[in-house]
């Protein structure tokens, strides 16, 4: 595999905004790089090269930039690029299209045929997200059905919307009950009237609204049980004489766990990897996890004891306040040794913790599993289902920093020389100048949760593998411990220039009417089995042959009927652009002022050929005409006779 596919190993798909984009044939190329796959949906074909961007920064781009951490959920700028009639194009990235190219459903179209579980999760994410659009002033980006699109669990923006700039609560509630009310499982049918009721109010209570739809959400959670197992290891690597990655759960505890450790074993995975000076990063890493065990050990036995539900926000505060601790642990550290500037120590961290919850339903109690993910750093947490390989994490790191802040395009970021340096990392500095990462997910179904050092993340090596993978570990046909050997062998291989640390929680949805009441009781307590049952030998996952998910098929160019139009796009005629005309023309006049930079370099240039040429061809004729006509030889005299 060369360079360029080791970078670019799967296809980047790109949604264009512009006059007609939606309306050029299939199989068109643009600007002579983006071919056109589907309405508005491009393929880059040269990925490796950086792509234009506007100069300066337009103020509609702002929002995009600032959205940068919310890439779960929300498009980001990949640049521009213009049409044959010279019409500038913006393109977006992180858009929500598969890797066949294809335009995720519509919301609206997805809606009827989901779960009451499915449906209370999307909304808890679209009210979750109303917040942070507000202050990019995109909120408006949750009015438009055609905008907002799903896969699987997720809800994901094709674009970012300014208009109206400032919208309500109750034109949320307006278009909540236009697009969701019809179609609604009863019990969101109920929840729906009353949150849009309360939207309605003179002084609607954000933080209300967020409670009454996470009770309906975790209500309908509490039909999917699920068995948890877990595995973890790490290497040095092939090049490297130290390891500081850490992680947790290691092959050494399992060898060493005690009874009092089984609460955490299934729900706990930490991935850790050290930075810092001589021994530094090592020993950051391995107190990171040590305090990290003991401290959630007493949150995971509160949890399991308490009779009412903990709200996100508490679980989420007592997860940080243990953070604290351990970063303060490691400054305190690097200021007793005298530590300065690079030689300080410190770490990343990527953290899973699965807290059981007890709730009552109409059936009577029952428990929900809620996965709290945590991250600091470029460390990385991945689910891997059957269908899909979604990172959960935007790396802690210099690029990522401009890009949020406003200051840049992540394209013009990424050349940066420290483009990849960390932002911040635990224990390097006291614990006010860290900013943890940490949300809530839902379980919807099978799969895996992969964290990972960047040992393994770099080049895209989960993207590029995860389907080789899946089905394996999925159905058990190895044993989990084996699955984490195997990805360590794939990151010495594919990449080999770090240590890496790999854990791996395998997630089974059960089927409810299946369980004995055993299994209940070992569900409800949360003491999983610790060690993961394998089916045969560690080497049938690493025999699989790793296929690179690059494609060099070219759609072939042929006439779209509307029908076919509609079922590509998955809407009827609707650009669906969220850019104004005047934002358009703004991007019309920044790419113009880009590109007459180079125009009239190119101008001065020919109009100095022109002149020397000119000059040229004038001298020489000046040269001809100037020239004394040859003169007659004087006569003789008489005198000369």
């Amino acid at each position: 595999m060369n360079g360029e596919e080791s970078k670019y190993p799967f296809r980047q798909y790109v949604w264009a905004l512009g006059q007609g984009t939606n309306k050029i044939p299939i199989g068109d190329r643009v600007d002579n790089r983006y071919q056109v796959v589907a309405p508005s949906i491009w393929l880059d074909t040269q990925p490796e090269k950086t792509p234009k961007v506007p100069e300066p920064i337009p103020s509609f781009a702002i929002p995009y930039l600032k959205a940068y951490p919310y890439q779960l959920n929300l498009p980001g700028i990949y640049g521009i690029c213009h049409q044959a009639s010279g019409e500038a194009v913006l393109l977006l990235s992180n858009v929500p299209v598969g890797r066949q190219g294809q335009l995720m459903p519509a919301i609206a179209k997805a809606w009827p045929e989901a779960s009451a579980f499915r449906q209370a999760y999307w909304l808890w994410q679209m009210i979750s997200l109303w917040e942070p659009l507000k202050q990019f002033g995109a909120a408006a980006s949750l009015l438009k059905k055609s905008n907002i699109r799903v896969e699987a669990w997720r809800v994901r923006l094709i674009g970012l919307s300014t208009n109206p700039a400032d919208p309500t609560l109750v034109q949320l509630a307006e278009a909540w009950e236009s697009t969701y009310l019809r179609g609604a499982q009863p019990a969101i049918a109920q929840l729906l009237r009353s949150v849009c009721q309360a939207m309605r109010s003179p002084d609607p209570d954000l933080a209300a609204l967020k409670t009454q739809i996470n009770a309906q959400l975790l209500e309908t959670a509490a039909s999917k049980p699920m068995a948890l197992q877990v595995a973890g290891g790490t290497s040095p690597g092939p090049q490297k004489s130290r390891n500081e990655d850490a992680c947790y759960p290691s092959h050494a505890d399992f060898k060493r766990t005690a009874a009092a450790d089984l609460p955490l074993l299934p729900r706990l995975a930490i991935v850790c990897d050290g930075v810092g000076g001589h021994e530094g990063g090592e020993v950051a890493s391995q107190k990171v996890v040590r305090s990290l065990q003991l401290q959630l050990r007493g949150l995971l036995a509160q949890a399991i004891e308490e009779d009412n539900t903990i709200a996100p926000q508490v679980v989420i505060d007592q997860i940080e306040a243990a953070i604290r601790v351990a970063n303060n642990l490691i400054a305190q550290q690097n200021d007793q040794q005298g530590r300065a500037d690079r030689q300080r120590m410190g770490t990343t961290l990527v953290m899973a913790l699965v807290l059981p919850q007890r709730i009552d339903t109409p059936t009577g109690p029952a428990e929900v599993n809620e996965l709290y993910l945590t991250h600091i750093g470029d460390s990385r947490a991945y689910w891997i289902s059957a269908e899909h390989c979604q990172l959960l994490t935007v790396d802690d790191d210099i690029a990522a920093r401009e890009v949020s802040a406003g200051k840049s395009f992540y394209a013009t970021a990424r050349q940066r020389p420290d483009a990849t340096a960390l932002s911040q990392a635990v224990g390097v500095r006291e614990y006010d100048h860290l900013q943890p990462h940490t949300r809530r997910f839902l379980f919807d179904s099978t799969g895996v949760l992969l964290l990972c050092s960047d040992g393994l993340s770099d080049n895209y090596q989960v993207e590029s593998s995860w389907a080789n993978y899946i089905d394996l570990m999925i159905k058990k046909v190895v044993p989990l411990e084996a699955a984490v050997d195997t990805w360590i062998e794939l990151a010495n291989q594919r990449n080999g220039h770090d240590n890496v640390a790999v854990v791996l929680m395998s997630v089974e949805q059960l089927d409810d009417t299946a369980l004995n009441p055993a299994d209940h009781e070992v569900l409800s307590t949360g003491d999983m089995p610790s060690r993961p049952v394998g089916l045969t030998t560690a080497g049938a996952l690493g025999q699989t042959s790793t296929q690179s998910s690059t494609q060099s098929s070219t759609p072939t160019a042929t006439p779209m009927t509307a029908a076919s139009r509609a079922l590509l796009y998955g809407e009827d005629e609707d650009e669906d652009t969220p850019l104004t005309a005047e934002d358009m023309a703004e991007v019309e006049t920044t790419t113009t002022r880009t590109r007459g930079k180079g125009q009239t370099a190119i101008t001065i240039l020919l109009a100095l050929i022109i002149v020397g040429v000119v000059g040229g061809v004038g001298w020489l004729l000046w040269r001809t005409m100037a020239r004394p006509e040859p003169s007659a030889p004087p006569p003789q005299t008489e005198e000369g006779n």
